[in-house]
């Protein structure tokens, strides 16, 4: 293919004139057409394990070439294209989002999620104003040191800064009245260590991060928050540590920022996160906004029945149906990220995490209003009668279930040690399994 170059023109003026874009700076030897990157920018967002590398083999073998040489060339100046084209979309984005005043700060916290976020005149105020989840995965791992010659910075408004987070390092430590615990690797402590019950044992053992882990990654994962929706709010790395109070802190304390009063937070150790938040810096923020702390339905049923009667949702006024396990489902399709990234630069390991949460985000905008109003609407259409019937038939009300909630809830706070005939049920089925495994 010949390229019409004028005499002052740059190479890749003159190769993005027919849309090509070159592999280096200032005298390119190889391009890609735009159409490919497009293709594969495409792909990659719903494909987040489809690598460079695959995408190139593909070409190699549409193009018939099978030089193992010429592949590895060709592998490191398709990545260096493909970066530049993804660097040029977003500085168009930034153009269109400055042109159209969506520049300002925290807009895609605040308009991302229109169902959450856009109220209509004379709208009734819910309560919760607003429902979010956050959690921790370690499957988003970054190798220390790879990628080190590597200096760029890549910026994404889902990323709580380093510095917002280590505000809150030793914070709760710090505060009068709390436990004095041991400092891990990167400083800190996790909230179940910070507040230590029955609920957070199994917790604190499945967090467990080891010091191979430690030494090995600079990045041991990342901790996220999300709409009942499950549009991405937030996002923390966390490094070289577990699950760190730190960095929900910094998560609750952006989201209260941003988001305002009356809100619900699921956390799969919710219960004990209430006391963290208590013993922290921004306990009177957190009181004044009316922010409560919840866990999650799946959790919550490993949580026992005392806290249930508490944090679990089905015993929440207002939240219906939501079981604020988003962020499960979040790590569900970001898992398919990792193998691409274990060893990139920190630039790429951000940059495609980024990507992946740009296109998942997208995902739920369109799924809005597919799923949940039609289930509630099911629910409410079939199951209404028959629970109205049922509640003729045994002569009981709502205010009945409510009732039931509190007794049980006052018989475990005043039951400070089993009944004689539980142990001597408990006995007796012991001795019956016994027996059994004697025949």
């Amino acid at each position: 293919m010949s390229v019409q170059q004028a005499a002052d023109e740059l190479a890749n003026v003159s190769l993005i004139n027919i849309r090509l874009l070159g592999c280096s700076p200032i005298q390119p030897k190889i391009a890609v057409s735009l159409q490919c990157l497009e293709l594969y920018h495409q792909i990659r967002r719903r494909k987040p394990s489809f690598s460079v590398q695959a995408m190139v083999k593909v070409l190699c073998a549409l193009h018939n070439i099978c030089n193992h040489s010429y592949f590895q060339a060709l592998q490191d100046q398709f990545a260096i294209a493909f970066d530049v084209y993804l660097d040029i979309l977003r500085h168009v984005q930034e153009l269109a989002n400055t042109a159209l005043k969506r520049d300002t700060p925290h807009w895609r916290m605040l308009h991302s999620c229109p169902a959450c976020n856009h109220k209509q005149e004379n709208e009734p105020t819910l309560i919760p104003a607003r429902m979010d989840s956050m959690d921790g995965n370690s499957s988003l791992k970054r190798v220390d040191g790879s990628g080190h010659a590597d200096e760029r910075i890549f910026t994404t408004s889902y990323l709580i800064h380093p510095d917002e987070v280590d505000i809150f390092k030793d914070d709760v430590r710090l505060r009068p009245g709390t436990r004095a615990v041991t400092s891990n690797t990167s400083g800190g402590a996790s909230p179940a260590d910070i507040s230590e019950t029955a609920c957070t044992d199994n917790w604190r053992t499945a967090n467990t991060i080891s010091d191979n882990t430690v030494k090995v990654f600079e990045q041991t994962g990342i901790f996220i928050s999300a709409c009942r929706h499950g549009m991405i709010q937030t996002l923390v790395k966390m490094r070289r540590s577990g699950e760190l109070a730190k960095y929900a802190l910094a998560t609750t304390n952006k989201v209260l920022d941003v988001y305002g009063s009356n809100g619900v937070t699921g956390y799969d150790i919710g219960c004990s996160y209430q006391k963290t938040v208590d013993a922290s810096s921004i306990s009177v923020k957190a009181h004044s906004n009316h922010h409560r702390f919840i866990v999650n339905s799946f959790h919550g049923h490993a949580h026992n029945c005392h806290c249930q009667l508490r944090f679990h949702p089905l015993y929440q006024h207002g939240l219906g149906l939501k079981d604020l396990e988003t962020c499960e489902r979040v790590f569900s399709a970001s898992n398919a990220v990792a193998p691409v990234i274990h060893h990139a630069s920190y630039f790429h390991w951000l940059q495609f995490i980024d990507l992946h949460f740009q296109q998942w985000d997208s995902d739920r905008y369109l799924e809005l209003s597919m799923f949940y109003n039609i289930q509630a609407l099911a629910i409410i259409d079939d199951l209404s009668p028959a629970v109205e019937e049922l509640k003729l038939a045994l002569n009981i009300s709502d205010e009945d279930f409510e009732r039931w909630n509190m007794e049980e809830f006052e018989f475990l706070e005043t039951l400070t040690e089993e009944t004689d005939e539980d142990v001597e049920a408990m006995t007796y089925v012991e001795a019956l399994q016994s027996l059994a495994k004697a025949e």
